[in-house]
């Protein structure tokens, strides 16, 4: 009965997106060779066997650090399959949403993911989220199964969009982190609902975490720390800022951070470097470009 409810939870929820069909070979014109990798918009939907979804998600995502569109991974859940998704640990940038659900395993190691840019935002009953967490407790007869750590201590910012958590009652950590730091321009940026982590969690961030006399951690141990160090920006400032009064606004183009006011000081670019130079689009002439790098010919 449990199953069933969930199931036809996931269903009114996310129906616009569980019809979609998982397309596994893409064109890549315009991306050059290596570390670039399409993600997917079928939310929590996928075809064939489990098997095959896995493996899918392997061939899709291994070596691959810029993911152009969404970063979708859902439906891990077969007692039959040691999944191993030490893959994902090289992704550092995400241009659409990331979603993760329908998971049976403990933690997932996005522990280079940087920027969720969100250009495509996940919608639920009218609301856009960047990062969804959702429905990752067991399914099955082993009701201590299920996500505890999300591993994402290099994530320092989601351009556009909210962040919600639900039915996740094994998940930690998360109601430690300052999330105020990581969506910018969003007052509460969270929607916690059902379940949506572990309330009785006696994990506690390791000591190297505290910073102010809090600790921010994304899971145990000192290399799961969250770093929160950003100025607190003129409400006047369209993003990032490396002071607080209105002349230290970061660049546009200018991503996670800046050490100045132009498109050469950008931590990130938001979307494209061109000549070091942060920039919305590669200039004419470009046709190849390597993640986030315009390359000339």
């Amino acid at each position: 009965m449990e199953f069933f409810v969930k199931f036809v939870s996931v269903i009114s929820l996310f129906l616009p997106s569980v019809l979609g069909v998982e397309i596994i070979e893409v064109e890549q014109s315009m991306f050059g060779h290596g570390d670039e990798c399409y993600g997917t918009h079928v939310g929590f939907g996928y075809s064939g066997s489990a098997e095959f979804h896995y493996e899918s998600l392997i061939r899709r995502y291994k070596g691959c650090k810029h993911v152009e569109g969404n970063l979708e991974i859902t439906n891990l859940q077969s007692d039959q399959i040691s999944y191993d998704l030490s893959f994902l640990s090289q992704i550092e940038v995400v241009t659409g949403y990331v979603l993760l659900g329908l998971l049976d395993l403990e933690s997932i190691p996005l522990t280079n993911l940087k920027l969720i840019r969100a250009d495509n935002m996940f919608n639920i009953m009218g609301e856009d989220y960047g990062l969804v967490v959702a429905f990752t407790d067991s399914t099955g007869e082993n009701q201590h199964q299920g996500l505890r750590e999300l591993q994402l201590p290099a994530l320092r910012e989601i351009s556009r969009g909210r962040v919600l958590f639900m039915q996740n009652p094994l998940l930690n950590f998360v109601n430690t982190i300052a999330w105020n730091v990581i969506v910018p321009g969003i007052e509460n940026p969270v929607t916690y609902g059902q379940s949506a982590y572990n309330t009785t969690s006696v994990e506690l961030c390791d000591p190297k975490c505290e910073q102010g006399n809090q600790r921010f951690c994304w899971g145990k141990g000192p290399n799961m720390c969250q770093i929160v160090h950003f100025p607190v920006c003129d409400e006047l400032c369209p993003g990032r800022c490396y002071d607080s009064t209105i002349v230290g606004c970061c660049h546009p183009e200018c991503a996670v951070g800046c050490t100045g006011p132009s498109n050469t000081e950008c931590t990130m670019c938001k979307y494209f470097k061109s000549n070091n130079m942060c920039v919305s689009s590669c200039p004419g002439g470009v046709s190849v470009r390597n993640g986030q790098e315009c390359i000339d010919n």
